[in-house]
């Protein structure tokens, strides 16, 4: 009548087992003997009310249900939503220029196409934009702004944000929000009034480790640093902006070489009352699509098993806000949105901002008339399914992943519809074990006397 669900995963800690269903999203304590029951699929030795609760959580499921039926309809469902809602996600590539020379930019020699998004030609993106309204269902488009540095093209963002709101007022479009992703140097007043006054959701700023670290990698093109412009620009926007819709963030980049030198940046960070602002780690990849000369300094995944949870330890010692948990996904990113679009200052479609500017991976290129012109990647893209892949098929961690970054798999494997793994692979229980830890600290407590077994 009954089956264990292959998406149980046990990990001990602390005395304890642990088990983390990816599917149902649930954390369990169990005892030895219980695990050892899961493990063999001797479901007629549980108790019936124990039984009962597996069964309510999805450890054990019904042993006619096919799970893999399961996600491929959940991601189904979601893809109608998405459709039926016409949320249209738009990154708009201001410009390819920067105006610094990071040496493990992805961008590589693509930052010389240059170019510029330019009033003309965001019309007729919007034009593409609206033209996915259905009957007198209007579209929600969601804009980030990116490069290349977008802000080098502040006329265009700003432009882009004025068209959306009188768009909004005029009733084209049903709402809009946008982001920033920004290296930082190019914030000003003006800047700050614009997210007073628009939609302005999230902007995200890079930094790289502390002042003599980051000031020998993002650098400009004579090689100054731009550590402290960058915080003063950090205060700036902190202190300025009133917008309650707007989050800001930081991204750390890390590799071999600057993460033991991260803990000095949060303290200084902390120091000068940024501590309130949420971090993340990025894991610098390099150049796309394979590595160049510098392979050597970045994380493996084996290697990202020690590092990241002493960054997160370092982060929360400090009052950082840092999210580890794994938790269930539809899709994995923008590439698998089905209305996802990645647009350069050409008015060519990417479904990825790492395959911008790629060629063989343009997904099609908007016309005159606000049309797609759709190139044959594109329904390679639209219809990724991870549940097609032997590999991805078979890991218990397919909920939480979802196929991962189709970027990764053409590292991985040539090609882009094959397997992505993203770090969760690596570090799923570090980042379980972590979350637990500061949310149920009386578990990891040599004290601990409670026995309730559902978290």
């Amino acid at each position: 009548m009954y089956k264990v669900s292959r998406y149980n995963l046990f990990f001990e800690e602390n005395n304890m087992i642990l088990l983390f269903n990816s599917l149902r999203n649930v954390v369990a304590r169990c005892d030895a003997e219980t695990k050892e029951i899961l493990e063999n699929e001797t479901l007629d030795k549980l108790p019936s009310n124990l039984l009962d609760k597996m069964v309510s959580e999805g450890v054990i499921v019904d042993e006619k249900l096919n799970e893999l039926n399961v996600i491929r309809f959940t991601r189904m469902m979601h893809y109608v939503h998405l459709m039926q809602n016409l949320s249209i996600g738009l990154t708009l590539v201001m410009t390819y220029s920067c105006n610094l020379a990071c040496p493990y930019c992805y961008e590589g020699d693509r930052k010389a196409k240059g170019g510029l998004l330019t009033p003309n030609k965001i019309e007729t993106i919007l034009k593409f934009a609206k033209s996915h309204r259905q009957g007198d269902k209007k579209p929600l488009i969601s804009v980030s702004f990116y490069g290349g540095e977008p802000l080098l093209n502040w006329k265009g963002c700003r432009y882009t944000l004025e068209r959306l709101e009188e768009m909004k007022e005029d009733g084209e479009i049903r709402d809009y929000s946008t982001g920033f992703i920004t290296n930082g140097t190019l914030i000003n007043y003006e800047l700050i009034e614009a997210i007073n006054e628009y939609n302005v959701n999230s902007m995200q700023i890079t930094l790289d480790g502390p002042r003599e670290v980051h000031n020998k990698r993002r650098i400009r093109p004579n090689g100054e640093g731009t550590f402290d412009e960058i915080i003063e620009n950090i205060k700036l926007l902190k202190n300025g902006v009133n917008n309650e819709k707007f989050h800001l963030g930081l991204r750390i980049n890390v590799d071999k070489t600057n993460f033991e030198t991260i803990p000095e940046l949060l303290e200084f960070l902390k120091k000068e009352g940024l501590d309130d602002i949420p971090i993340s780690y990025g894991i610098v990849r390099g150049n796309f699509p394979y590595c160049h000369s510098n392979c050597g300094i970045y994380f493996s995944g084996v290697d990202l098993q020690k590092a990241l949870p002493y960054l997160w330890r370092e982060a929360y010692r400090r009052g950082f806000n840092v999210w580890t948990r794994p938790n269930l996904r539809f899709i994995y990113c923008g590439y698998d949105h089905p209305f996802g679009y990645v647009i350069d200052p050409e008015l060519k479609v990417y479904p990825c901002w790492e395959m911008v500017g790629i060629e063989e991976y343009q997904i099609g290129e908007i016309q005159e008339d606000g049309s797609l012109k759709i190139y044959p990647f594109y329904y390679d893209v639209k219809s990724r399914d991870p549940t097609e892949y032997e590999e991805c098929r078979k890991c218990k961690l397919l909920p939480v992943c979802m196929g991962g970054c189709a970027a990764e798999s053409i590292r991985r494997n040539g090609h882009p519809n094959g397997p992505g793994c993203d770090i969760n692979k690596y570090i799923w229980k570090e980042g379980l074990k972590f979350y637990l830890m500061k949310r149920y600290s009386y578990l990891f407590s040599q004290d601990n006397k409670n026995k309730e077994k559902m978290i």
